[in-house]
């Protein structure tokens, strides 16, 4: 398998020719399947959760320099 341009984990193995950016995009996917369900909800906060997905989540996202390890949602 080619190397990943993607600062990834050792030992992270999958079978897509780039697996770290296989496995940003499902956990950003899983981000946006929580906010529908937070939509729905009426959760208050839902403006902040909102800006983290589309911002810090999708920069960190597409980084290739970035840490593994998604942002965190700030307070």
């Amino acid at each position: 398998m080619a190397q990943s341009k993607f600062n990834r984990p050792l030992g992270f193995e999958g079978v897509q020719t780039d697996p770290e950016e296989s496995y940003r995009a499902g956990y950003q996917h899983g981000t946006r399947e929580m906010l529908r369900f937070l939509e729905a909800s009426n959760t208050p906060g839902l403006e902040r959760v909102k800006d983290w997905i589309n911002n810090d989540l999708a920069t960190w996202r597409h980084d290739v320099q970035a840490e593994p390890n998604p942002p965190k949602l700030s307070s």
